[in-house]
């Protein structure tokens, strides 16, 4: 792990992985940003780092407007940032929308990441600065209808709809990574594998004895943003501290990559930057 200290951004920081992710990088003494909804959670954790290197940043992943507003914040406190780790995330197993009317799962775990991200890429250290998105096993389902992508036109499917947003994390990292290849910014995908946090509160009860915890499943982000030897090298997708060869080749296609950028650009058109990569 690098001994540097390092502004590391951190969204869904108040719980689960999250968090453990957040608590972490603040005891390395790294200077921590985190994003998330619920405020006296976010007290808890900064109220255990008072030296000021732990910043709460108020988003809701449900809002496009809130996004924005979290990353122009973001921006006016640092001048530059080192890692961004997407980590917020959701299951919702029957249908809803957002405050934009788009279907769950596609705009919290897809869509908001990526504008996050292209509001953030003007601050992002391009020599050597890290982006990790967390992405699933569930990717292997190898669901994407980009025709119809917030399943309005067929009977609505949660597990379906979670496993299409977890392929397009992977095909993001794919299209950033090649968006951002003449920089020094990496872009690589991690999973937790099955570890036991809020994400399956709608799964009904379950028996997790023996499944890992929080601060297992945040290994991966941390091996993601740290490790020597995953400087300026992208495209991997990383559980714990090594890659996983069991990524499907249909989220490493690079056409279907570019196919999901434009059916995204769409549904992001109002706001986005003004700046854009590419």
């Amino acid at each position: 792990m690098t001994s540097e200290s390092l502004t590391i951004l951190v969204t869904g920081g108040t719980s689960g992985i999250g968090r453990a992710i957040v608590e972490h990088f603040a005891a390395n003494h790294h200077r921590v940003l985190f994003t998330g909804r619920n405020a006296s959670r976010a007290h808890d954790i900064t109220s255990a780092f008072p030296d000021g290197q732990v910043t709460y940043i108020p988003a809701d992943f449900g809002s496009f407007s809130s996004v924005a507003e979290a990353a122009k914040q973001i921006a006016a406190l640092i001048p530059r940032l080192d890692v961004l780790i997407h980590n917020a995330g959701t299951w919702e197993m029957a249908f809803s929308e957002t405050r934009d009317g788009i279907e769950t799962n596609f705009a919290v775990n897809h869509l908001s990441p990526m504008l996050l991200t292209l509001w953030l890429l003007p601050v992002l250290n391009t020599e050597s600065g890290r982006i990790v998105i967390t992405s699933s096993g569930a990717h292997r389902r190898n669901i994407l209808d980009l025709e119809d992508p917030e399943w309005r036109r067929k009977p609505y499917d949660g597990v379906a709809t979670y496993s299409q947003s977890k392929l397009c994390n992977l095909l993001l990292v794919v299209k950033l990574a090649s968006l951002l290849s003449r920089t020094g910014i990496a872009v690589n995908a991690v999973h937790p594998g099955m570890v036991h946090t809020e994400l399956f509160r709608n799964m009904g009860s379950r028996d997790w004895t023996g499944y890992p915890d929080a601060r297992d499943g945040a290994r991966g982000a941390i091996y993601a943003a740290t490790a020597p030897e995953l400087a300026h090298s992208s495209g991997h997708y990383i559980y714990r501290e090594h890659d996983d060869p069991n990524r499907t080749p249909m989220a490493w296609d690079p056409n279907l990559a570019d196919q999901l950028w434009e059916v995204s650009l769409r549904y992001l058109k109002a706001f986005l930057p003004g700046q854009m990569p590419g």
